[in-house]
């Protein structure tokens, strides 16, 4: 008799349970690879912080890497086009009308045309870029890491307005929030605890508000806007729900090391320095809560067939299901996954920190 039948009698025997793990769940199929930086010999920093974006239209998914370059590839794998920008791309383009907007570290925020590849303009904000870029209202919207939200004509690439809080003095969490939209309001964070609404159209604050609790780092991390509400994460340890028109705080958790949240599926998912939380948005009471388990925040959860997707660094891209945080599988990509996934009709795309993208079908 095999090891493997006796091990499987022995589990069928009266009394006695199989200390087998149970087989992993086929939650996603690695359609195909490509490898799209080339390896460098003796290379420390690998890290791919950006992620991809997917034209709804055509399929194509588009991705900047660390070495500068806008990759644009088909459904099938094949390689649209090639863009190189100055400096590397350290957050997800923008697909809107046609045209892909991306920033760079190198402090330029480019509008590129999907179907050829080509330039239409480029703006030169001279700070390094780090948000994904947001279109509203005919306006490009993008976060530098210096505390400067600007807008960008997005038929011109002119300069039309731009928001800055002074950055903070001593260290500061790297990153950047995220511009969120909505109406005719526009959300940015800063490094010095504030959050502010803006009009879309000038700039003009409407309202500017300190969230962040007294700290070392009071960094706002992360917006989020879903039922109503916007949310915000704060590092020195807050998650907090907003009223959008006024600023005014409709509720607070203490939560330290808050860095990374987003709306996903009627739960406002959290992500700190060592777990996964899901919050309820009337009252940000935790549903679950799941720990990271060797990785790190790394980028905003997002919703992936019918699990919820984190980036956790070297911990890879965690699958978890939405309705009890338990976590169900885990991609790592081969040096870990820093960027976030893009997710269209069933297909997946996320770029792992060797710099090679995966496509992923998510039944």
């Amino acid at each position: 008799m095999t090891s493997a039948a006796l091990l499987l009698l022995l589990a069928a025997a009266p009394g006695l349970q199989s200390e087998l793990p149970a087989a992993p769940r086929q939650i996603f199929e690695i359609v195909w690879r490509r490898p799209l930086v080339a390896q460098e010999l003796g290379a420390f920093q690998t890290l791919e912080p950006g992620g991809p974006a997917i034209d709804p239209a055509s399929g194509t998914v588009v991705v900047g890497t660390r070495d500068g370059w806008l990759h644009a590839l088909r459904p099938d794998g094949s390689v649209a086009w090639e863009f190189q920008g100055a400096g590397s791309f350290g957050a997800p383009p923008t697909i809107d009308g046609g045209v892909v907007y991306a920033g760079s570290s190198g402090g330029v925020l480019y509008a590129v045309d999907l179907a050829t590849g080509k330039a239409r303009w480029r703006y030169d904000a001279k700070e390094e870029l780090g948000t994904r870029p947001v279109v509203a209202r005919g306006l490009v919207l993008v976060a530098s890491l210096e505390d400067t939200l600007l807008a960008v004509d997005a038929q011109s690439g002119a300069w039309r307005w731009h928001h800055r809080r002074e950055k903070r003095e001593g260290f500061t969490i790297r990153g950047a929030a995220g511009v969120v939209a909505s109406g005719d309001l526009a959300f940015a964070a800063y490094s010095d605890g504030f959050v502010a609404g803006l009009e879309v159209a000038t700039g003009k604050p409407r309202w500017e508000r300190k969230v962040a609790p007294d700290g070392k780092y009071v960094d706002v991390d992360s917006l989020a806007f879903g039922a109503g509400k916007l949310f915000a994460a704060a590092y020195s340890g807050a998650v907090l729900a907003l009223a959008p028109d006024t600023g005014k705080e409709l509720w607070r958790l203490p939560l330290p090391d808050a860095t990374r949240l987003a709306w996903v599926g009627g739960t406002l998912v959290v992500v700190t320095t060592g777990a996964i939380k899901g919050l309820s948005p009337d009252a940000g009471a935790v549903l679950w809560e799941t720990p990271i388990g060797g990785g790190s925040p790394a980028s905003a959860p997002v919703a992936a067939g019918r699990w919820l997707a984190v980036s956790t660094g070297p911990g890879g891209l965690q699958f978890l299901d939405p309705a009890t945080g338990r976590l169900v599988r885990v991609l790592d990509g081969g040096q870990g996954i820093d960027g976030s996934i893009a997710v269209l009709r069933g297909r997946g795309y996320v770029l792992a920190n060797a710099g090679t993208l995966f496509a992923l079908d998510l039944p």
